[in-house]
Formats: C-alpha cells, sequence, structure tokens
C-alpha cells in the first residue's frame, strides 16, 4: 500500500515541480532545485498524498545526518509505514558525486537504522543538469542501467548519452544489500517556444524495499 502511494506521488510529482518551474523559472533553469527545496517538496507532495488516501501523516527533516541549516532528508510517516527520503543535487555526475550518493545511505543507516520498520520503504531523490562531460552523459544509464528508448529526442537537443561502466543497483547490492524496486527519472521542464521537454535538466528517483 506505501509502495503504491508513494509510486503515485513519484509520478504527480512532476506536475507540482512544472508548477514550480514556472515561478522560479530563471534559478533552476540555471543551477537546478536546491536540495532542500527539492527534499521539501517531496515530502509535501507524498504527505499530500497519504492525505488523499485517507491516512494521517507527519514529515520531519532528519536533524543529524549532513546536518544544514537548510534540511534536505525527510522521513514522512504513516501508519502503513514511513518514507525515508534522501535528497541530493548533482552539481556533476562525476565519482565523487556518485560515493556521495553511497556516503549519504552509510550515513542514514547508521544513524536511523535502528528506527527502521519492515514496512518502511527508502527513497534517493535527486536532479541533475547534463553537461557536455561524459560521466553527465552516462548519468541516466548509472541510474537506471539502460538508456532511454527516447535517444534521438535527446539528440536532436544536442545531448549524446553514453553507457555507464558502473551502475547504481549494482553498487547497491554491494554496499548495503539493497536492491531498487522502483527506477525512474522525468524531465519536468518545458521550453516556453514549443512545450518539448528540456532534456537537459533530469530529477531521478530510486526506490528501495527495507524488509
Amino acid at each position: 500500500m506505501l509502495l503504491d502511494v508513494l509510486i503515485q506521488s513519484v509520478n504527480e510529482f512532476q506536475a507540482d515541480c512544472m508548477k514550480l518551474c514556472e515561478k522560479h523559472y530563471p534559478t533552476i533553469h540555471n543551477r537546478g532545485m536546491s536540495e532542500h527545496h527539492l527534499g521539501l517538496a517531496f515530502a509535501r507532495r507524498l504527505s499530500r498524498t497519504l492525505n488523499e488516501f485517507g491516512h494521517a501523516y507527519e514529515y520531519k527533516p532528519l536533524e543529524s545526518i549532513s546536518s544544514t541549516d537548510y534540511p534536505h532528508h525527510y522521513r514522512v510517516s504513516s501508519e502503513i509505514g514511513s518514507v525515508w527520503i534522501l535528497t541530493s543535487h548533482l552539481v556533476s555526475a562525476g565519482s565523487s558525486c556518485r560515493k556521495k550518493q553511497l556516503k549519504t545511505i552509510a550515513q542514514w543507516k547508521e544513524e536511523y537504522g535502528f528506527a527502521v520498520q519492515p514496512n518502511d520503504l527508502l527513497l534517493m531523490l535527486t536532479d541533475h543538469w547534463i553537461t557536455r562531460s561524459k560521466q553527465s552523459r552516462e548519468l541516466l544509464h548509472w541510474w537506471t542501467g539502460q538508456l532511454p528508448d527516447e535517444i534521438d529526442d535527446y539528440r536532436t537537443q544536442g545531448i549524446s548519452l553514453y553507457e555507464s561502466e558502473s551502475q547504481l543497483a549494482l553498487s547497491l547490492e554491494q554496499h548495503f544489500n539493497l536492491s531498487p524496486y522502483y527506477v525512474k527519472f522525468t524531465h519536468p521542464l518545458k521550453r516556453a517556444t514549443d512545450q518539448q521537454l528540456v532534456r537537459k535538466y533530469v530529477q531521478l528517483f530510486s526506490v528501495v524495499q527495507l524488509s
């Protein structure tokens, strides 16, 4: 049940971002969303979806993990389980950024592993502006394990995508014995001129069942 609510929230989040991008387009277009705004916006979206399904909810930032003035990791709790949201903004998609993803999970497990219940889910949420670097153009393959079907649409916008030697799913299995159950990416920005998706800006989601 919680998994259904989370997947619906992921699908609805793109519309939320469309509205947010209309209000803050210059900022998002230049840098992507801040980790704080990305994490908070999704925590609120998930809370609304839980409410629509008739579930009481509570969302709180995770205070100690990677502590900053503006938190970006959240826990959304309900009677059907909790979703632990670990958010990051990938300035680049290089090896240091990829390792940071794994380090964040390790920190979370160390600090909150005792509080995880059988029905809980982990959501990894990140965004990135695709650049000309090879590792940036490998990111979609690294995250999902495959290249998008619409690869010609990326080429039309000047983006050549490449396969990655490493993959997120393999790293999660190797380091944490975790396996993504549901993986998705979206392009929530549209060009004002022709309403085509801006494929250089991508948001990435990975849902892990913890039981």
